[in-house]
């Protein structure tokens, strides 16, 4: 029989603690780069008063590592945040709620876009490119892909095998899931020649069936095997004012969020896992991957255990033993004392 291992939590890899990061940074990207192992995240801030939810400010920022463990947040210069410059800020609010960059691997990119990301708004995501993965300009005026509900990670990224950009992005589909639920986030993909032309994109097919709504999907090709596809997507579950749900942690202040919409104060987000070999057709495990845990604050809420984009090895902490496989996940995520903080899985 087959068996879901969990990955095991280590330290925290980046805490958000500057004023433009703020409590609800998420949408990770991870990758190495040569030497280099490079972060894009969303920093973004939320407060909660009585009956109101205030997005202040929405930017991408960038941290970098040697070893994919201990992160430095460099000062760019490139974005001004109240009258400064000096930030890791390499993208203002234009596409920064799901800018998601990659290196591109197609042997006949351009040179001076040689990265490339698809981000944009709820209505459509624009495409990207750059030459040193830090300064980026659109590809394009127009939007390349329209059809859909974007207030997720979207991502693409150059498929070695087929020989073509694949594009993985959210919108609302009906029907009933395995649970019965009817409706729901889910998960659309297309793929195109030369990242600024893509056909009307297809739904995502799963085994043994929907296994509730999909918010996220964090697919990639394995690196190791890349005619598999692994996802990673988010579910999103919303059982209300239930009594589980009130026994849940922080309740004063689970209420608070949900005064302005309930969903706030009552869903919950934990990590899931998929495969596949042609990147339409999933297998997706039942349970989750990565879910709240043990601790008793700061994981249960709603855009927690948001898992980021890209697989990395990293070394073990065992003197001797061999490289480990690390991922990113959001914790402490909309909380009114502290900015959010990602976590390393191996």
């Amino acid at each position: 029989a087959r068996v879901l291992h969990s990955p095991v939590p280590q330290d925290v890899a980046l805490a958000c603690d500057s004023p433009w990061e703020g409590n609800s940074s998420k949408q990770v990207t991870v990758f190495k780069d040569d030497d280099l192992y490079r972060m894009y995240y969303r920093g973004s801030q939320v407060d909660y008063t009585p009956g109101e939810m205030t997005n202040r400010h929405e930017f991408t920022c960038y941290a970098e590592s040697a070893d994919g463990i201990r992160w430095q947040k460099p000062s760019l210069g490139l974005v001004e945040f109240e009258g400064s410059k000096d930030n890791n800020i390499v993208l203002d609010q234009s596409a920064s709620h799901n800018f998601m960059p990659f290196k591109d691997a197609n042997p006949d990119c351009e040179p001076d876009a040689g990265y490339k990301a698809v981000g944009g708004t709820r209505t459509g995501l624009y495409a990207f490119k750059s030459a040193d993965g830090i300064r980026w300009s659109r590809m394009s005026d127009e939007r390349v892909i329209t059809r859909g509900a974007f207030d997720s990670p979207n991502l693409a990224f150059w498929d070695t095998v087929r020989g073509e950009y694949r594009e993985y992005h959210r919108d609302f589909r009906e029907g009933v899931d395995t649970r019965g639920n009817r409706d729901g986030r889910d998960i659309k993909t297309a793929a195109s020649k030369d990242f600024l032309s893509w056909p009307d994109p297809d739904w995502l097919n799963y085994s043994p069936g929907r296994v509730g709504q999909l918010y996220t999907n964090q697919v990639a090709p394995y690196y190791r095997a890349p005619h598999i596809f692994l996802g990673f997507p988010t579910r999103y579950t919303d059982r209300g004012w239930a009594q589980s749900t009130r026994l849940l942690p922080q309740l004063d202040y689970r209420k608070l969020r949900g005064s302005k919409s309930q969903r706030e104060g009552t869903a919950m987000t934990d990590g899931m896992f998929m495969s596949s070999r042609d990147g339409l057709s999933f297998d997706v495990w039942p349970e989750a991957f990565i879910r709240p845990g043990l601790r008793l604050k700061e994981n249960w809420f709603y855009g927690d255990n948001y898992q980021g984009y890209g697989l990395v090895e990293t070394a073990s902490h065992i003197e001797g033993a061999a490289d480990e496989i690390s991922v990113y996940s959001t914790e402490a995520t909309f909380l009114d004392y502290t900015g959010s903080r990602f976590r390393r899985f191996t």
